[in-house]
């Protein structure tokens, strides 16, 4: 089955749509005002039409069926001496020609359409005089061109009958039929005239005369039947009398003459003029009494349609008002439902949602019957529109409640579970503290208890990660700031394959306050990142400059870098870092914008000029602190390193073999470190210690439960700070020192039962790095094995 597409939404908004209605409604009405107006307009002209283009037209025709006749007559004899009287009836013809343009110049109504048809014919009248004078037009020929002349005249006559009131126009019907029957029977005395002139008929004149009798008769009784009663009285008083009668005797007469008298008419010209004169005189003035009549009954129809149209158009003016306020009121009544509907969803989603959103986030209780206030539209469609829309924002305010309880516990959960691993880890530290105060460990396993001592400290900083973006607090703060190049080098010590990393020494010390000591995880990600997407033979330098906004930490790589789509997106979720629920893949950088946005520190993704990533990290000035008294009297001193640390004068280089034990002796103690780094177990949140550096080949290590000479010094063997357990407790907190029994108990162990702690320990580190590396693949972006591919190097 097909499925119809939707259609594009319209447009046009409400107002347009109700305007165009009212249009099309005004537009119905004008329609019909127009019509009834025109039938008004109509009637109201007749007597203007009628004096414009009437009666002047009439006359117009009069005098071109006078010259009609003696033009016939002339061309029958041009012996017969009626040439001067021609000329003058040419005369008159123009003057009333001259008179009917000026009065037919200001005809209204569509009778002008017909006015320009009888002035083109008026203008080949000269062609055809010409021709008659130099009698090179035969008398058919010029009778043809007066007749077409006088038919275009005709129309006008036809349109100033057609009214629309149906008594009037069939009134002006019937005198325009008594009109041409008057016409035809001038044709018929127009063509006897010129035979008379002649002398006798012509070949084929007969014939013509006989039809000419017979059209004038028909048209005659045409006109008797449409004419009005009072004009049908007149007429056939009219046909009943000498006049008339004595012109249908003498056209019976020469109709039944034979042989040589038909062929030679017995009457005179003189005769028959008289004959026709008296009947066309009194047709002319009952046509004229009858137009009159008509004029005169046209009026009172006139007012009555006026009268009409006064009734019906004001009746459709207010209903049309009435509509306009109706719509208006109804289309202001809408747009105001439908605004406060848009201004209540804009609120919902711009303002009240997130600040529901905002509140819940902050662990507040909404209550949701007030934060979604229902809102009356009344009872009509909109009212339930509106009724919907207070369901729909209950629902979106609850299930907004619900997503963020179910995200708050998710979050807890995460709290949880990251706190309880801590606790283990704080557990296994405990051990890991015991095991390195023991004297009876060979070399490989001291090694080895080492590398577990910095994967615990990975682990730990990977549940304060959790921690830190499920809204935990995963560190506190130190109350005397630290060395920066301290903080640099503990974080190194959180992450694996410190020893390629190349850190440059800056020129003069900068004390980072302890309320900031969780930017060590930030630069802690940032190294890991550039030593995991580098290649194992290359070097991960950092260098420490004091711009004008802050102090500069870079952090260079040499891997295969990003391009340019990935650093410009990174770049942006470092600047803006996404809510947990747009959590991110890359774990280690969303730390670094969350830790960046707690402190204002920002970071910003390069390329290096070796191909790979610089990373820029801007530490501003507020997270130091330069007063005297807060510097801790034990740092105050430089770093003392010398080239066995791999320390060339300019680099501190934490090489790839541990140094010699008497080597790291030289490094003074750093108390800051302790300040910062409680030895106790459960209250350990961030185990900040320097990197341990393995004894170098051929320096001899201490062996057997002999502790060393310089142990007093509060130093490992392998230069590392002797924890001393509780110092930064209060007194009273503390626990009793164990007695000697106890220490003698614990130092005369078997190798037996060392080895069989270390193996539990060993068993109980592999379960616990099997159970984090299922969600560690899932949620870091620090694999244990990096991946040379262009564009995954972060």
């Amino acid at each position: 089955m097909r499925l119809r597409k939707d259609r594009p939404a319209r447009s046009l908004g409400l107002r347009w749509k109700i305007t165009a209605v009212l249009l099309s409604l005004a537009a119905l009405w004008g329609f019909a005002a127009w019509v009834t107006v025109q039938d008004g307009v109509d009637l109201l002209q007749t007597s203007e039409v009628d004096d414009t283009a009437g009666r002047p037209t009439k006359t117009l025709i009069t005098a071109l069926q006078d010259e009609r006749r003696l033009s016939l007559v002339h061309l029958g004899n041009p012996k017969a001496g009626r040439a001067q009287e021609l000329t003058a009836q040419r005369a008159r013809t123009d003057q009333t020609i001259e008179q009917w343009r000026r009065k037919s110049a200001q005809a209204p109504g569509r009778v002008i359409r017909h006015i320009a048809e009888t002035r083109r014919r008026l203008e080949t009248l000269d062609r055809v005089r010409g021709a008659i004078d130099i009698r090179s037009a035969s008398a058919a020929d010029a009778a043809r061109e007066f007749n077409s002349t006088i038919d275009a005249a005709f129309g006008i006559l036809a349109v100033n009958a057609d009214v629309d009131d149906n008594d009037t126009a069939a009134d002006a019907r019937g005198l325009i039929a008594l009109t041409r029957a008057r016409e035809l029977l001038s044709r018929e005395d127009a063509f006897l005239a010129g035979v008379l002139a002649q002398g006798r008929f012509g070949t084929g004149d007969v014939a013509r005369w006989t039809q000419t009798v017979g059209v004038s008769r028909q048209s005659m009784d045409e006109a008797t039947a449409q004419l009005a009663p009072g004009d049908q009285a007149r007429l056939q008083e009219f046909i009943s009398s000498p006049a008339y009668t004595g012109l249908r005797a003498t056209e019976d007469r020469l109709l039944a003459a034979k042989g040589r008298s038909a062929a030679r008419p017995n009457l005179t010209a003189a005769q028959w003029q008289v004959t026709t004169r008296t009947v066309m005189a009194q047709l002319d003035k009952m046509i004229d009494i009858g137009g009159d009549a008509v004029v005169k009954r046209a009026q009172p129809g006139a007012y009555g349609v006026i009268a009409r149209l006064a009734i019906v158009a004001g009746l459709g003016a207010a209903a049309v008002l009435f509509s306009i306020v109706l719509a208006l009121t109804t289309a202001r009544s809408l747009l105001a439902q439908l605004r406060r509907l848009r201004l209540a969803a804009d609120d919902l989603a711009d303002n009240r949602l997130p600040a529901v959103m905002q509140r819940l986030s902050h662990g507040e209780k909404v209550d949701v019957a007030a934060e979604a206030p229902g809102l009356r539209f009344g009872d009509d469609e909109i009212g339930q529109v509106g009724q919907a829309f207070n369901r729909v924002q209950i629902q979106a305010i609850q299930a907004a409640v619900g997503q963020a309880e179910q995200r708050l516990g998710f979050r807890e959960t995460l709290q949880n579970l990251a706190q309880r691993s801590q606790v283990l880890i704080a557990q296994q530290r405990s051990v890991i503290d015991r095991m390195e105060r023991r004297k009876d460990l060979a070399r490989d396993e001291i090694a080895d208890l080492y590398e577990t001592d910095e994967l615990n400290t990975r682990i730990q900083r990977y549940l304060e990660n959790v921690l830190l973006l499920s809204g935990g607090q995963p560190s506190r703060g130190v109350r005397r700031p630290i060395d920066l190049f301290d903080a640099i080098r503990i974080a190194l010590g959180q992450v694996e394959g410190y020893h390629r990393v190349k850190v440059r020494q800056p020129a003069r010390r900068f004390w980072l306050s302890g309320r900031a000591i969780d930017v060590t995880r930030l630069l802690a990600e940032l190294i890991e990142n550039g030593l995991t997407y580098s290649g194992p033979d290359t070097q991960v330098e950092i260098d420490v400059q004091e711009t004008s906004n802050g102090v500069a930490i870079t952090i260079e790589d040499k891997g295969l870098g990003l391009s340019e789509e990935q650093l410009a997106e990174y770049n942006q979720m470092l600047s803006r870092p996404p809510g947990f629920e747009n959590f991110p893949t890359r774990l280690g950088l969303f730390v670094v914008a969350y830790i960046g946005q707690r402190h204002g520190v920002h970071t910003t993704l390069k390329r290096s000029a070796f191909g790979g990533v610089l990373a820029v990290t801007l530490l501003p000035f507020e997270l130091f602190e330069t007063a005297e008294q807060d510097v801790p009297a034990a740092v105050t001193g430089p770093v003392n390193l010398t080239p066995r640390d791999g320390y060339d004068g300019a680099v501190a280089v934490l090489p790839h073999n541990r140094t010699s034990t008497a080597a790291l002796r030289a490094v003074p103690p750093i108390e800051a470190l302790d300040a910062f780094a409680p030895q106790a177990v459960v209250q350990d949140q961030t185990r900040v210690e320097a990197p341990r550096q393995e004894p170098a080949p051929g320096v001899p290590a201490p062996a057997g439960p002999e502790e060393p000479a310089d142990a007093a010094d509060g130093f490992t063997p392998h230069g590392l700070p002797v924890r001393q357990p509780q110092q930064s407790l209060n007194p009273a907190l503390r626990d009793e020192p164990a007695g000697e029994a106890e220490q003698a108990e614990s130092d005369d162990r078997t190798p037996e039962q060392a080895l069989r702690i270390m193996g539990a320990f060993q068993r109980g580190t592999q379960a616990g790095r099997e159970a984090a590396a299922r969600p560690a693949d899932e949620h870091t972006d620090a694999p244990a094995a990096p991946d040379r591919e262009a564009g995954t190097e972060l």
